[in-house]
């Protein structure tokens, strides 16, 4: 789990440089590539959430996976529940992958609220493994 999360790390400090950068050279692009990386430490620190809540490896491999494994997680755990990881999950896969990385539709004021965004994700994925 800590490799996940250490993964979810790496991707959002990756998201968030690259965001400063495609902001300063006004790089469509740039800013695109940045929402991918940050979806991506979504990505990584919600594998380790639900590898730590004893899900399989094999069991959360796609987008759809996780999805199944969150809301399953979340009727069974009054805590995770309570954390919103599911909807949050979605919210960032909505708004960073698909309509800003796929779509190019986006303000970069709002990509930039959700990288941070991403940042309490990755907290949130850290408190709940240690409870």
């Amino acid at each position: 789990m800590s490799y996940y999360v250490s993964e979810a790390k790496k991707f959002l400090e990756a998201a968030l440089i690259e965001f400063e950068r495609g902001e300063k050279e006004r790089s469509d692009v740039i800013i695109r590539d940045a929402a991918e990386k940050a979806w991506n430490a979504v990505l990584q620190a919600t594998n380790a959430l639900l590898i730590g809540r004893g899900f399989s490896e094999e069991k959360v491999k796609s987008h759809r996976d996780r999805r199944l494994a969150l809301n399953s997680l979340e009727l069974k755990d009054p805590q995770i529940r309570a954390m919103g990881f599911r909807d949050r999950f979605g919210a960032r896969e909505h708004y960073l992958h698909e309509m800003c990385f796929y779509e190019g539709e986006y303000l970069p004021e709002g990509v930039r609220h959700d990288i941070l965004k991403v940042k309490s994700y990755i907290d949130d994925v850290e408190k709940a493994l240690k409870e």
